[in-house]
């Protein structure tokens, strides 16, 4: 449904494919970077395993996977989810691979030319995310485009012994085109 390629000042952008998974491997072993980014229960993913788990989040339907790359070498993945043209929303969310790609505004890159296809080409009316309490990064980067807090589910993500509170926040289109203009 969603075909996309499309070209950044230092990024392609495409969507998943089964030749990406040895290059995201790593990032789903990664326990630190799975706390913040998997909003279910903390567990590591085997590469047996993971064809199947990105499958979920690949429906083509409902639910899109785009893998970012740096040249050839693929540096983060960007997930669609509750992709809906009738309400005229989805959620989306970031990933960088590795460590190595932190702090060189890679993922600042992606979102900008994803909003802009999604609220100018798409024609979506709002996009939301979720970010698990502690994740400051998710927070800053986000609101960095405008996205504002629209509410908590409290205590809502266990990361024994303790329960941490899930954000949402969201953009409009509107308030996306004036800081476009």
């Amino acid at each position: 449904m969603l075909k996309l390629n499309l070209t950044t000042k230092r990024l392609k952008i495409r969507r998943f494919c089964t030749d990406d998974i040895d290059q995201v491997s790593n990032l789903f072993q990664n326990r630190q970077v799975l706390y913040y980014y998997l909003p279910n229960q903390l567990q590591t993913v085997s590469q047996n395993d993971l064809y199947d788990y990105l499958s979920d989040w690949d429906d083509d339907e409902t639910s899109f996977l785009f893998s970012c790359f740096l040249q050839e070498e693929l540096i983060a993945i960007f997930s669609l989810e509750d992709f809906s043209k009738e309400q005229s929303h989805t959620e989306c969310g970031i990933a960088l691979v590795d460590e190595q790609y932190y702090g060189q505004g890679y993922a600042t890159e992606i979102i900008a030319k994803m909003l802009e296809v999604l609220f100018e080409q798409l024609d979506l009316h709002r996009v939301y995310i979720r970010y698990i309490e502690g994740n400051n990064a998710s927070l800053k980067l986000f609101s960095k485009f405008g996205f504002k807090v629209e509410g908590c589910l409290r205590e809502h993500i266990k990361r024994d012994p303790i329960y941490l509170d899930m954000y949402y926040m969201g953009l409009l289109k509107s308030e996306f085109i004036k800081q476009v203009i």
